[in-house]
């Protein structure tokens, strides 16, 4: 289960940072790659779990630090994919 809009109880704003950073990511992930191929069947699935890999969020202490790992990338990026496919076979 997935919630659409969260109120956070925490106030950490360098995890609202997180949060934020990765939303945006994943909304941009697309379902197929430009053959049309399904992006978990394509070439470029590493370009988008790479992506969540690379991120850098910068503390207010000025460190940056990369708080997605290669799981973590991993399972953000099919979890997307795979709702979204659910939520589109809810509409038809």
């Amino acid at each position: 289960m997935y919630i659409r809009t969260m109120k956070l109880k925490s106030k950490s704003s360098l995890w609202h940072n997180i949060i934020a950073e990765v939303d945006e990511q994943l909304s941009n992930v697309p379902s197929h790659d430009v053959d049309g191929t399904p992006l978990e069947d394509s070439m470029k699935l590493d370009t988008y779990t790479d992506s969540l890999k690379e991120l850098k969020i910068t503390t207010k202490e000025n460190k940056e630090i990369h708080p997605i790992h290669t799981t973590l990338a991993n399972d953000l990026v099919y979890d997307e994919l795979a709702t979204r496919r659910e939520e589109n076979g809810k509409r038809n």
